[in-house]
């Protein structure tokens, strides 16, 4: 019964979410972007202060990351834009997908472009390394419009009209979204994307439910999955990161790293290992950089219910 339950209050969600979605597409062809900024601060405030449960939970990450060096007022401080940002990115991908290309999305600027040409240059594909920072939906929007095939994969979860929509709304910007489930098929579409020299992009800086490999986050033991290390290793492709990072609370610098390198040995599953340890410090090292702009929701350092689990 609880079960039917929360699958009742899931499917009302997804409507209600969709509806919403559909309700703000007027209104956003007429507002400026700077709007944007004015009326996330307004929502994430009241968020910040209703949703006790999400509250704490953020200031827990927060503390168990910076507590040696912050104290509880910056905590609070960074906690408090950390919900102006949650806020801000839904916010973002809609406006982005409503109005002309030029309004919004061509005034990000690309850094570090040369990495990603020369990454494609040995013709294997491109894994690109995402987290949820900043206006990460927006990562794929962007490079399209610079001519680059993006593939990405969703969870539509308990939210498949929502997906559907955003679904729509990426195909129509050039990008190629794929749903997570069944694993064959998921499998095989990002098996394909790289074969045809195209990105695929995939999100890793979350705990790994159903297990994944223990690595060092912040000083603490974070259970990190090792998909994108195993694609890797196993098609050639190299682990390109890239981000978008707000200034102003505005969309401006899509930022593309250095491939990242591991020297490889006999054995797969130590390189397995050694690529998802090398790929969460790069993680760790932008979150300090950007701390306000990630999203510290996820129990980054649950123990999982089940054991390992060398599968993308």
């Amino acid at each position: 019964m609880k079960k039917n339950h929360q699958t009742l209050w899931h499917r009302l969600g997804d409507i209600l979410v969709n509806a919403l979605g559909s309700s703000l597409i007027i209104p956003f062809r007429c507002l400026p972007p700077g709007a944007l900024a004015y009326v996330s601060k307004i929502l994430g405030a009241a968020l910040f202060r209703l949703i006790k449960k999400y509250r704490e939970r953020v200031i827990q990450n927060l503390t168990l990351a910076f507590g040696k060096e912050k104290d509880s007022k910056e905590i609070n401080r960074i906690a408090k834009e950390v919900f102006r940002n949650l806020t801000l990115t839904p916010l973002e991908s809609v406006y982005a997908y409503v109005n002309p290309f030029e309004r919004f999305l061509l005034n990000i600027e690309i850094s570090g472009e040369e990495y990603l040409r020369s990454a494609l240059s040995n013709q294997k594909g491109i894994i690109a390394l995402g987290l949820h920072l900043g206006p990460f939906t927006l990562v794929g929007a962007r490079l399209s419009l610079q001519g680059y095939r993006f593939n990405l994969i969703y969870n539509e979860g308990n939210y498949p009209r929502l997906w559907k929509r955003l679904g729509d709304y990426q195909r129509r910007l050039g990008q190629n979204p794929f749903p997570l489930k069944p694993l064959t098929s998921s499998l095989k579409k990002s098996l394909n994307s790289l074969r045809r020299n195209e990105i695929l992009y995939l999100i890793a800086d979350e705990q790994q439910r159903r297990g994944g490999i223990p690595t060092h986050f912040f000083g603490q033991t974070a259970f990190t999955p090792t998909g994108p290390a195993i694609l890797s290793l196993k098609t050639g492709a190299p682990i390109v990161p890239m981000f978008i990072v707000r200034e102003n609370a505005a969309p401006k610098r899509l930022i593309i790293r250095p491939p990242i390198q591991i020297e490889r040995t006999p054995s797969l599953e130590k390189d397995i290992e050694a690529l998802t340890v090398k790929f969460t410090e790069v993680i760790e090292e932008i979150v300090k950089q950007y701390p306000e702009q990630w999203s510290w929701l996820n129990r980054r350092w649950k123990r999982p219910k089940q054991g390992f689990s060398r599968s993308p």
